[in-house]
């Protein structure tokens, strides 16, 4: 059963090769990663910082669905792994 609520995250842009992990983390932005289904490839995507502490925050947060809107398309997810900076705890990755 779905929550009745939708939350949605807004991509930056998709991932560059500029877009290394200090780099990121410098301007407080967070690596995604949507792995591939049927339906589409796998994405790399750039998200803003304040997206990991959404998911922390909100109850049953690691398990819920959430959407990415992407290119006039709502993806739905689930987060698998969000990792934080060794020395800051800042979210730098996340995977879907």
């Amino acid at each position: 059963m779905y929550p009745e609520v939708k939350i949605f995250f807004d991509p930056i842009r998709e991932r560059q090769l500029e877009d290394t992990m200090p780099a990121l983390h410098d301007k407080m932005e967070v690596a995604t990663v949507i792995n591939g289904r049927d339906e589409f490839e796998d994405m790399d995507l750039v998200l803003p910082h304040r997206v990991p502490h959404t998911i922390w925050r909100v109850d049953h947060g690691m398990v819920r669905p959430y959407w990415i809107r992407w290119k006039e398309e709502e993806i739905m997810v689930t987060p698998i792994e969000l990792t934080k900076h060794f020395k800051t705890e800042r979210p730098v990755h996340m995977e879907f």
